[in-house]
């Protein structure tokens, strides 16, 4: 709670119903963007150490020739479990639950990992950046977890 006082002192239209819009738009825009190699699409919302982990990961896929298939059926629950101002950057937490469907085909369209009929429930905590003296309103994603 404290943190959300920071933040919103630091910046005033901040409010968490609303970052949680936000984050949660950005949560399938940005899962479904990567699954299809889309990094630059992406781009303006990850930071740098997240772009180079992502683009990475779909590197080392299109090397392997293969493709991976994510479809967001739902985000169950969208929770803020941090939130503080370090320096002039807002940085919120937020753990998602979600069920998705998670699949990866070899390059002639069989299943290597994953199956294209059985719904996951996940849990993942992505972290979000923000310069409050920036004029750019845009979150950056700047740390993904998976809950085990």
């Amino acid at each position: 709670a404290a943190g959300l006082v920071q933040i919103q002192t630091a910046d005033p239209d901040f409010t968490a119903d609303g970052f949680l819009e936000g984050a949660r738009s950005a949560f399938e825009m940005i899962v479904c963007a990567f699954a299809e190699g889309r990094m630059e699409d992406i781009r303006p919302y990850l930071g740098a150490e997240v772009y180079a982990n992502f683009a990475a990961a779909v590197k080392a896929r299109e090397a392997a020739r293969e493709k991976a298939e994510t479809q967001v059926i739902s985000v169950k629950k969208a929770t803020l479990t941090e939130a503080a101002m370090k320096g002039r950057d807002a940085v919120v937490s937020v753990e998602f639950v979600t069920e998705q469907v998670n699949v990866v085909r070899d390059a002639e369209g069989k299943v290597v990992d994953g199956d294209p009929n059985v719904i996951d429930t996940l849990t993942d905590v992505w972290t979000f950046a923000r310069d409050v003296s920036s004029r750019d309103p845009n979150w950056k994603l700047v740390g993904t977890q998976t809950a085990a």
